[in-house]
């Protein structure tokens, strides 16, 4: 495996372990905190953000690192470093050089970026949101940055939209059971309501500037909703922490992180827009405290006297009641808005009782479950969960029953149309108290895509792992191979050095012997090196074949002429089996010199002296296809069953290889590539203690020439 391939690889592999816990994730916070987790393992840099699309603002949901956006920064798309450029184009946008690129826009808390990567995440036909890389150091993200963050962003974009409608789901629910006071109010409708109270204060307590600030929902912070005077554009949609030092209200610091306690006070956020001397009262609705009227900078010199602390009462009261009309209105909007969510929800909900049985669900539910609604009130949950799942879903049941903390199960269901599913199944309290007993709220989401996805992995893993395990086997094979080749070169080069040396200075009678053994090791040398090249020639895919119609004894006859001196020196007999006429064979003539030199080498190695090493022949027609088989067989010590197969291998030597035997281990591997060059096989008959048979199978073919060839062999 190349470098290349084992990075992409390894990328992948990150990749379906991100996938993998983001999709486990309970709800959409923690999954954008787990994405920028494995994201700052995945693509190491200064900083990782996860944003998401409100309207034409981009709201920072999770961040980390020194050069990220704090976390909950709310800024206009135009103002995220080249986010415009990204969603709008609908592909990665990076920037080598922020101070050189006119587009760039710095986030607060950006000041020294140097390099910047933004991924759109996209639904269907519309865009979520934007993941976002930053670096101190310029030109940090290159190609395969950029397109390892469109993977990311592809795979991840749909787990956050469900998560998010998951979260907008249980948010309805919870809301449905919430006293109205802790419920949002439409924006447009409430500053309408309260102009004309603002004007008035504005008007009679003769101030520049006069304001309402409301809390829109509980634990969040003060925002402008109307506002009169000079400042009137700056000061409305004024976001304030409500610390109190503003008079007129104040948050409860309680819970908050200590980045959410940072940051300049009300007073000081104020005072940035010239506004010191305010009178500010708060506004109620059932006796709790909802926002505040205010005026600031009285006209003549001082503060606000009796009389405009008597008026700002009599309008904070107005406004009070103008407040508590509106909280009123919501539950009837808001019943029609949760109506339109939990009939049109992707997501299966139910409302069930405290032992599982359905009293209220909706259409997507039905449509996982059953053929129709009736079909499923009155009946538990886990009447259609599969079997080894049902204790698991009654157990987190329970628990949820008695402690309120929400519960996840991951479970089986058959559907309406016959094929099982996976599904995660989200239970939680219908309503915000933790008394034992009251209905639960059941999501249901079809997750089967993301176990397949799982599947895949893991099994993408067990493939790995093989893989490994073979590359470490190929390592030590290899590591043995040099080791051979290593003493295989340095033994015939050693004999050569030695007998050339007595040619010059040795016996005048002995020089025919000497050169005859010179002769013989450089054959030997010369097959070695041959067998290493047309090995680097098969990986190479240029080892190319030459056939020709030929008689085949002529090549026997011939390699075993070059193998008897061998023969008589071990203290073997070498024989020539081959009777009678042979057809004409069409093959390349070199190789099957190789391939008889590689077999006859190999019998003569490892027979031991008294034995026999012989080469036959003869014409075999099987199911049609008649073949000439060349056969050399010995009677060495035969090669166990466990190993036949093996032996075809590269760099492998069997157990029969003992400690004076030689060779390299390509020898019967280049065999076998050969004969599948030729359109024919090696056959191998082994017995431990009676020898070994290696039998070449070449194609006969009517004229002796393949039609395909035909022509070719005329141009000859």
């Amino acid at each position: 495996m190349n470098g290349k391939g084992s990075r992409e690889t390894t990328a992948r592999t990150h990749l379906l372990d991100l996938v993998r816990h983001v999709s486990l994730a309970a709800d959409f916070p923690e999954a954008a905190r787990s994405l920028v987790d494995h994201l700052w393992d995945l693509m190491p840099c200064d900083g990782i953000s996860v944003m998401w699309l409100d309207g034409e603002h981009l709201e920072v949901v999770a961040s980390r690192g020194s050069t990220a956006p704090l976390r909950g920064l709310s800024l206009p798309v135009s103002q995220v470093g080249s986010a415009r450029a990204a969603l709008d184009g609908w592909r990665p946008v990076a920037v080598a050089h922020t101070a050189q690129d006119p587009s760039w826009q710095p986030v607060p808390g950006e000041g020294q970026v140097k390099s910047w990567l933004g991924a759109p995440l996209r639904g269907d036909n519309w865009a979520l949101g934007l993941l976002e890389w930053t670096s101190l150091r310029a030109s940090r993200f290159g190609e395969a940055d950029v397109t390892l963050s469109a993977d990311i962003a592809r795979s991840v974009a749909p787990i956050l939209y469900r998560a998010h409608l998951l979260d907008e789901a249980r948010q309805q629910l919870r809301e449905r059971m919430e006293p109205p006071a802790l419920r949002d109010m439409p924006a447009m409708s409430l500053s309408a309501a309260l102009r004309p109270v603002v004007d008035e204060a504005l008007e009679f307590t003769k101030a520049r500037h006069a304001y309402v600030f409301v809390q829109p929902a509980a634990g969040q912070r003060l925002r402008c909703m109307v506002a009169a005077g000079e400042l009137r554009q700056r000061i409305e949609g004024l976001v304030l922490r409500g610390d109190g030092t503003l008079g007129g209200w104040s948050v409860p610091m309680q819970g908050r992180s200590e980045r959410q306690r940072a940051g300049p006070s009300d007073r000081e956020i104020m005072a940035g827009l010239g506004i010191k001397r305010t009178l500010s009262l708060p506004l109620q609705v059932d006796g709790r405290q909802v926002g505040m009227l205010g005026v600031a900078e009285p006209h003549r010199r001082g503060d606000f006297g009796r009389d405009a602390i008597r008026l700002m009462t009599q309008l904070a009261s107005q406004a009070s009641v103008i407040l508590e009309h509106l909280y009123r209105r919501v539950p009837e909007q808001d019943q029609q808005h949760y109506q339109a969510v939990f009939q049109s929800s992707s997501l299966g909900v139910a409302m069930m009782a405290p032992r599982g049985e359905i009293e209220l669900c909706n259409p997507a539910l039905v449509n996982l479950l059953s053929t129709s609604d009736q079909a499923l009130a009155g009946h538990k949950m886990s009447e259609f969960l599969a079997e080894d799942d049902v204790q698991r879903f009654d157990l987190a049941l329970e628990e949820v029953g008695l402690t309120g903390q929400r519960r996840q199960v991951d479970a089986r269901i058959r559907s309406t149309w016959g094929e099982e599913r996976h599904v995660r199944i989200s239970l939680s309290k219908a309503h915000t108290s933790l008394e034992t007993g009251g209905n639960l709220v059941a999501i249901m989401e079809d997750i089967t895509a993301l176990k397949i996805l799982e599947q895949e992995r893991v099994d993408h893993l067990s493939q790995l792992r093989e893989k490994n395990a073979q590359l470490q086997e190929l390592d030590k094979l290899k590591s043995r191979f040099v080791s051979n080749v290593s003493h295989e070169l340095r033994t015939p080069l050693a004999v050569i050095k030695l007998y050339a040396t007595l040619t010059r200075k040795g016996r005048p009678d002995k020089q025919a012997y000497y050169l005859q053994t010179i002769e013989q090791e450089t054959h030997r040398l010369e097959t070695m090196v041959e067998n290493i090249l047309d090995l680097t020639r098969m990986d190479r895919e240029e080892l190319r074949v030459n056939p020709e119609l030929f008689s085949a004894e002529e090549i026997i006859v011939q390699v075993l002429q070059v193998y008897k001196a061998e023969a008589e020196r071990r203290g073997l007999e070498l024989r020539n089996h081959v009777q009678g006429e042979l057809p004409l064979l069409w093959a390349d003539r070199d190789h099957l010199i190789q391939l008889l030199t590689n077999l006859v080498d190999n019998a003569l190695k490892y027979t031991l002296r008294g034995g026999q090493v012989w080469v036959a022949a003869r014409v075999l027609d099987e199911s049609g296809q008649r073949c000439l088989e060349i056969a050399v067989g010995d009677t060495g010590p035969g090669i166990p069953e466990n190993e036949q197969e093996k032996v075809f291998e590269r760099f492998y030597r069997g157990s029969s290889s003992g400690p004076g035997s030689t060779g390299t281990g390509l020898g019967l591997a280049i065999v076998r590539e050969l004969m599948s060059q030729h359109g024919g096989r090696v056959v191998l008959q082994s017995e431990v203690g009676k020898g070994s048979v290696f039998a070449l199978q070449f194609p006969l073919y009517g004229g002796g020439i393949p039609p395909d060839a035909r022509g070719q062999e005329d141009n000859r």
